[in-house]
């Protein structure tokens, strides 16, 4: 019996000095990928930007 994995908590934000959006991995806490062309990813929820 194989288990099933858990698809990966992932979000975008968007990178104040490029403009361009990365993906971060919520469970791990790390950058998985950056895109290189403009606009956000497709079928990835925009994190929320928490100000203090």
């Amino acid at each position: 019996m194989t288990m099933a994995r858990e698809k990966p908590d992932y979000v975008q934000l968007r990178n104040p000095r490029s403009g361009l959006y990365v993906k971060v991995d919520r469970t791990r806490g790390v950058i998985v990928s950056y895109k290189k062309s403009e606009g956000p990813y497709k079928n990835v929820p925009i994190a929320p930007i928490k100000k203090l």
